[in-house]
């Protein structure tokens, strides 16, 4: 008869940081326990499982074919225990979680804090803090640790980050009745960059894609006036400022509120997404993942 096979969670918590430092001794001091403890906690759980789960390398260690299928049974067994202790702390009434999401200004302009709202009506443990900031600090933030989720423009990446689609959303101009190009139903954006142009704070992610596919269509940009939002923009435009681009459920909104009309913007890019962002670190917050599934629509069963 087989012997069954015995994990202890501090081995493999021990065998998922070995991995993401390259080295034992970086692990054992992250722990922190002993370096010969380390050593031989992982010499016994790969007696354990039969097999070599490492390369020993002069500079550290690297996974073998063992190691890399092993791996991925150590993250969902560390995941489902952390799981499981956030759900009995919170039917004992303890262990309330705070998790700070960051948006970008797009973001904030979607039915994002609705959903957030639903959210935290089923889950009554968790707290949330939302605050603004462009792509750019926000993916900095998310990768840092210093946030949980980040909503940002679909055109940034980063390696340490898993992306999960939030939103597609289609880019028009916000125009005046009495715009030369309030006529059109549409617009290329070479023909857009003739007339006077509102625009968004330099940071903002929006201001700076349309500044570059102002450069890739070898136009200049000139912005009559720019602004930290979309409702002061909408201001803007509605005073016959100039015209603006924009997310079109956005515009909708103030196309209804402020009588402008919106004309679509006929290029290829003009079709966006904003995508939501975790770390990839096997140590996240086992809360966030749950969030980032729900405002993806994701089966909460479903693997990141």
């Amino acid at each position: 008869m087989a012997k069954a096979l015995r994990f202890e969670l501090i081995d493999l918590r021990l065998f998922v940081l070995v991995v993401q430092t390259g080295s034992i001794s970086k692990a054992a001091e992250a722990m922190p326990i002993a370096l010969s403890a380390a050593s031989t906690r992982i010499k016994g759980l790969e007696e354990r499982l039969q097999t070599r789960l490492f390369k020993r390398m002069p500079r550290g260690v690297e996974l073998t074919h063992s190691g890399k299928v092993f791996l991925d049974y150590a993250n969902r067994l560390l995941t489902t225990a952390k799981e499981a202790q956030q759900d009995m702390d919170a039917l004992g009434g303890r262990g309330r979680e705070r998790l700070r999401v960051l948006s970008n200004t797009t973001g904030l302009s979607t039915n994002l804090t609705r959903a957030l709202g639903r959210y935290l009506a089923n889950n009554p443990q968790i707290d949330l803090a939302v605050e603004r900031f462009s792509s750019k600090k926000i993916i900095s933030a998310v990768s840092a640790g210093q946030a949980d989720i980040g909503i940002v423009d679909g055109d940034y990446q980063h390696h340490d980050l898993i992306t999960l689609v939030y939103q597609r959303n289609q880019l028009v101009v916000l125009t005046n009745g009495e715009s030369e190009i309030a006529p059109l139903e549409s617009c290329r954006f070479v023909d857009y960059l003739k007339h006077p142009m509102i625009g968004y704070e330099e940071e903002s992610s929006l201001q700076q894609f349309i500044q570059r596919m102002s450069l890739l269509s070898h136009r200049t940009a000139s912005f009559r006036a720019t602004a930290p939002d979309f409702e002061s923009v909408a201001s803007l435009v509605s005073a016959k400022v100039g015209n603006a681009i924009m997310p079109k459920p956005v515009a909708e909104n103030y196309s209804n509120a402020l009588g402008l009309k919106i004309i679509r913007l006929d290029e290829s890019w003009a079709n966006r997404e904003l995508k939501i962002c975790i770390n990839s670190r096997l140590d996240s917050n086992v809360q966030a993942q749950r969030l980032a599934k729900y405002l993806a629509g994701w089966d909460s069963e479903q693997q990141l």
